[in-house]
C-alpha cells in the first residue's frame, strides 16, 4: 500500500458548504479579491486556498494533521481521518467519504519508512553505486541526503530525500505533535532506528507517470500499485556487484588508478572523460573500476542492497 507524508489536493468551490472568513486572510490584487488563504505550520502543516475566480479549493497538508494516525502516514485507510481533521477550518456539502471522488492530486510525497540505524552508511552506499555520475547526484540535506537526477525540465525531475526519522521527530518543531500523540512512548518507539525515504512528485503529469495511473483522482493515487521509490532506485543505482578478490594484474592496475583519485569514482570518471575520444564508451571504461570500488566497500561495510528495503 502506497503511503504519503504530504498531499496537495484540489476541488471545486461548488463543494464548499461553509468556511469562516474570519480565520482566513483575504488576498487582493488591484483591490480585487483573488483568494482566501489559511496557513499554519504548527503542530502540523496545513494550507487552504479558496479562489472563486478560479473555482478551486486547494488544500495541502501533512500526515500530522490526523494526530496519532500520522504514524501510519497518509494512505487509503487514513485519508478519512486526515480530511475530517480539516473540518474545523472548512466544511464541504457532501460527506467526507463521498468527497474522496471530488478531489484531484496536484502534488504528493510518496513515503517509505525502513528499519535502519545509519543514514551515513546508506549515503556512502548510494554515492558508490550511482549508475551514471553525470545524470545522478547525491548531496547532503537536512540530517540526511538527497538523491536527484540532473535535468532542466520539471516534468522529468526525480528527487528522493533520505533521512534519520528518529532524530527528525526529536526536533523542536515536532515537540507539540509528539506531546499530543506520544501515548506510553508510542512515537519514540515507532521511529526508533527508522530511516525515512520521501520522493517528491510535484506535477500532475509526473504523478500519473510515476504512479502508473491514468488520472489524478485522489483515490487513483491512493490505490496505485506502483512502487516509484523502488523504480527510482533501480534507475539511479547500478546492479549489485558480486564480491571478488583482487587476484590479477589488471585488478591491481585498476586499484592503482582508484588510489590516485582517492577512491572517488567521480574523479576517476572525470579523468577518463578529459582524455577519452568522442567514440569511447565511458560506461564500459568505468565498469571494472566500479566493480573494484564495490569490492573494497564490501570489505568495510555490510553487504546489502538498498532496494531490498523498499520492496
Amino acid at each position: 500500500m502506497l503511503c504519503f507524508d504530504k498531499l496537495k489536493i484540489v476541488t471545486s468551490t461548488k463543494n464548499i458548504k461553509y468556511f469562516d472568513e474570519n480565520n482566513f486572510e483575504a488576498i487582493f490584487k488591484n483591490r480585487k479579491l483573488q483568494y482566501y488563504k489559511y496557513k499554519q505550520t504548527m503542530p502540523c502543516e496545513l494550507l487552504i486556498m479558496i479562489s472563486y475566480e478560479k473555482d478551486e479549493v486547494v488544500i495541502e497538508f501533512t500526515s500530522k494533521i490526523s494526530g496519532v494516525s500520522f504514524l501510519e502516514l497518509i494512505n487509503e485507510e487514513t485519508i478519512i481521518s486526515c480530511l475530517l481533521s480539516i473540518k474545523p477550518f472548512i466544511e464541504f456539502n457532501k460527506p467526507i467519504r463521498t468527497m474522496l471522488d471530488y478531489f484531484d492530486v496536484l502534488k504528493c510525497d510518496v513515503t517509505k519508512d525502513v528499519y535502519y540505524n545509519d543514514v551515513s552508511e546508506l549515503e556512502r552506499y548510494v554515492k558508490s553505486n550511482l549508475s551514471n555520475y553525470d545524470k545522478w547526484k547525491c548531496e547532503k540535506y537536512r540530517g540526511g541526503f538527497v538523491l536527484k537526477n540532473v535535468v532542466n525540465t520539471s516534468r522529468y525531475k526525480k528527487r528522493l530525500v533520505i533521512y534519520d526519522k528518529e532524530k527528525e521527530i526529536q526536533k523542536a518543531k515536532n515537540r507539540e505533535i509528539v506531546e499530543k500523540t506520544n501515548f506510553d512512548g508510542l512515537v519514540e518507539e515507532s521511529f526508533r532506528n527508522t530511516v525515512r525515504l520521501e520522493m517528491n512528485i510535484n506535477t500532475k503529469v509526473q504523478i500519473r507517470n510515476l504512479l502508473n495511473i491514468t488520472n489524478n483522482k485522489l483515490m487513483s493515487v491512493l490505490t496505485s500499485q506502483a512502487n516509484p521509490i523502488l523504480d527510482l532506485l533501480n534507475e539511479a543505482l547500478k546492479d549489485v556487484i558480486v564480491n571478488r578478490t583482487i587476484s590479477t594484474l589488471k585488478m591491481f592496475q585498476y586499484d592503482a588508478v582508484l588510489k590516485i583519485c582517492d577512491y572517488n569514482l567521480s574523479r576517476v570518471e572525470a579523468e577518463f572523460r578529459s582524455r577519452a575520444s568522442k567514440n569511447t564508451s565511458i560506461t564500459k571504461v568505468m565498469k571494472p573500476y566500479r566493480e573494484l570500488h564495490q569490492h573494497l566497500q564490501n570489505n568495510k561495510e555490510p553487504v546489502f542492497d538498498l532496494r531490498k528495503l523498499v520492496q
